[in-house]
């Protein structure tokens, strides 16, 4: 019998010819409409996990038993009966495999990312198609793929950003900075993960968020959960973690053009607008107790020299300009 002839039949499209033929085929042959649909059950098993073709299949079966017993005290006409049975066996079969192909097509399909880079020395805004809202830092880069809000909302973050994420229970938002994975469902916070820094920085401003590392041994690990006020800090190279309350957490100090410190060194500060705003910085003759002493702050942004000036004056450091237009850090007088 003919696969597509028994679909037909079963879809009541069918000339009377065909009608005739296929009902002759199932006089002569009882039982065989079962064998065939059963067949196109297990070559639609063999793709889907054991577990969850026995649930469906156990589906499958009540409905038509339901069905069948339904019609079991009425008058015997075997092939209508049949044939209402063996539609809802088709038709559920027929639904499982298309739903099964688009899996595997979504599955297949290629993953295709949109990459957001800031090459301005302003902050840079941005508004994904969830709602939710980016101030990308100079020289920072977010990134995207076109499966976002599919299951999960999934970013990857070089750099820093300041994130007003819409809130969806459904969907998770989650910021990958490296092995450092951020999970939220709603809420505001600042990531620094800049390339050039061994620490990762988190300082949620609302909210809750998780924090979890991606261990190439032992796989997902949550570190911790962040209340509002508290800054998460992670050593990259030793994979050490703290968490502690710190000020200067609200949204408006990081949606802006402001530098905003968090207890780094004075080398780390200088390092950073040197990397972010071009600007070259020659810290060979600041002493390197000069260099370890701590800065904590919000710093309005004017000018890469400004915000130079502005971290040495914290310590009353000194800076020539050279010939060369570097910038000499030196210490005290």
């Amino acid at each position: 019998m003919d696969l597509q002839l028994l679909h037909k039949y079963l879809n009541g499209k069918c000339s009377e010819e065909e009608i005739a033929k296929v009902e002759k085929f199932l006089r002569d042959n009882p039982g065989a409409a079962d064998r065939i649909l059963q067949k196109e059950w297990d070559n639609a098993s063999n793709l889907i996990a054991e577990k969850d073709s026995k649930a469906i299949r156990e589906v499958v079966f009540k409905v038509v038993k339901k069905e069948t017993d339904k019609t079991a005290g009425a008058k015997r006409f075997p092939f209508p009966i049949v044939k209402n049975s063996l539609m809802i066996a088709a038709s559920l079969l027929l639904l499982i495999t298309a739903g099964l192909s688009f899996f595997l097509w979504q599955q297949g399909r290629a993953e295709h990312w949109t990459v957001v880079l800031n090459e301005r020395h302003k902050v840079k805004e941005i508004r994904l198609e969830d709602d939710t809202k980016i101030w990308l830092r100079p020289g920072s880069s977010i990134s995207y793929s076109d499966r976002f809000g599919d299951k999960e909302r999934n970013v990857r973050l070089k750099g820093e950003a300041y994130f007003d994420v819409a809130r969806d229970t459904l969907r998770p938002f989650k910021v990958q900075t490296g092995r450092v994975i951020t999970r939220v469902l709603g809420t505001m916070f600042n990531i620094k993960a800049y390339d050039f820094e061994k620490d990762i920085q988190i300082v949620l401003s609302e909210g809750a968020i998780q924090v979890s590392l991606d261990d190439e041994h032992k796989g997902l690990m949550e570190l911790v959960r962040m209340q509002p006020g508290e800054l998460f800090r992670f050593d990259r190279a030793h994979k050490n973690f703290s968490k502690e309350t710190v000020q200067n957490t609200s949204e408006d100090q990081f949606k802006g053009d402001k530098l905003v410190f968090h207890n780094i060194t004075v080398e780390e500060a200088l390092n950073r607008v040197s990397q972010l705003y071009d600007i070259p910085l020659d810290l060979e003759q600041l002493p390197e107790e000069d260099r370890n002493k701590h800065i904590s702050g919000v710093f309005e942004f004017t000018s890469p020299q400004s915000a130079v000036k502005k971290i040495l004056f914290i310590h009353h450091l000194r800076w020539v300009r050279q010939d060369n237009g570097t910038v000499l850090i030196l210490g005290r007088e």
